[in-house]
């Protein structure tokens, strides 16, 4: 496997206007940039778990999607899908190269958001959002330190359900992007250029570490026929703009603004799908037509959404998918470097 590593040098630049003097702002995306200097940004695993749900849901509400889910059974998968990642020899190892902290900070006072998409009838399972907000308490992060959003389809009425009941007291359930000190119009690079609305503490780098938890959805061709971790930024900034045309060419933008790769280290540090269920059709307010029984787990989006189309979507779901080779190629990389993928049963 290849190791990516850009010295500081190669990616420290000006802030951008607005948010001179954050630190933690200086680092910004340049091509094949690394996300962990300890993983590989193609590696990208998959676990297969057929004992995560005991049944398919009664219905897809909130609650019909949760109760056919072992908990226990999907932590078992996350922490064998750490190891694989990471190359550790256990989970405690794994979840610590996995997640890093600026070096000013304790882990105390260290700020995390998962992204989770709260759009249609499809959302990330609590069990899953759960066990990266237990992984982060064990390195010290603060419960209230720890924020549950999609800026634009609010978490709220689904998630605030489940404090003490699946997610931990004190973590916080946001309003849309309102927790998190609203939005705030930020920069984004390269076809797009332009200020767009951005999740605040996401943009000025207050949060530290940026957790994406996706889910296997489809959406139209000109988005390349997937809702997954790429496409979850649009919850992170304001969406409008993907569905007046050229939509792949904000949503890669948004992919690479300083609202994900700034800070040192970087703040997107995971991507997640869950893809327990996936919708092959019909775009992303779908009921799921498909028990895949997998999540996967990756640490750069692009290389995780291309993957999970060439290797999941495709021959397990039968989707024809649109221009998905930009998914790589825009970050500097070739379909052909695309070797990083390893399936593993638990």
């Amino acid at each position: 496997m290849r190791k990516t590593v850009i010295g500081a040098g190669g990616i420290m630049a000006a802030c951008s206007p607005g948010f001179s003097g954050h630190d933690t702002y200086k680092h910004v995306y340049v091509p094949r940039m690394a996300v962990n200097p300890d993983i590989d940004n193609l590696r990208v695993v998959c676990g297969v778990n057929t004992a995560m749900a005991k049944r398919d849901p009664v219905s897809w509400d909130m609650a019909g999607q949760n109760e056919p889910i072992d908990g226990a059974q999907v932590d078992r998968t996350l922490d064998a899908m750490a190891i694989s990642l990471s190359r550790k020899t256990d989970a405690s190892d794994a979840w610590k190269t996995i997640f890093r902290k600026p070096e000013s900070k304790p882990w105390d006072a260290v700020k995390t958001a998962i992204k989770v998409n709260c759009i249609g009838k499809n959302h990330p399972r609590v069990a899953v959002v759960n066990k990266i907000c237990v992984e982060l308490n064990k390195l010290g992060v603060q419960y209230q330190n720890i924020y549950i959003y999609d800026g634009t389809h609010n978490a709220g009425p689904l998630y605030t359900a489940f404090i003490g009941k699946g997610l931990p007291e004190r973590v916080i359930v946001s309003y849309k992007s309102q927790a998190l000190g609203g939005t705030v119009k930020m920069t984004i690079p390269e076809k797009k250029n332009g200020a767009y609305q951005c999740t605040r503490m996401i943009a000025d780098g207050s949060i530290d570490i940026l957790v994406n938890i996706a889910l296997n959805k489809s959406h139209d061709a000109s988005l390349g026929n997937t809702t997954l971790t790429l496409k979850n930024h649009a919850g992170t900034f304001e969406p409008l703009h993907i569905h007046m045309g050229g939509g792949l060419d904000y949503i890669l933008a948004f992919s690479k603004s300083n609202a994900l790769w700034g800070g040192s280290p970087v703040r997107q540090q995971l991507c997640i799908v869950d893809s327990i269920w996936g919708s092959a059709k019909g775009g992303p307010f779908t009921v799921p037509d498909k028990r895949l029984d997998r999540l996967i787990m990756g640490t750069f989006s692009g290389a995780v959404d291309y993957l999970i189309a060439k290797n999941i979507r495709e021959p397990l779901m039968g989707v024809d998918h649109g221009p998905i080779d930009r998914f790589v190629k825009e970050f500097g990389y070739t379909e052909a470097e695309m070797t990083g993928w390893e399936s593993i049963t638990v």
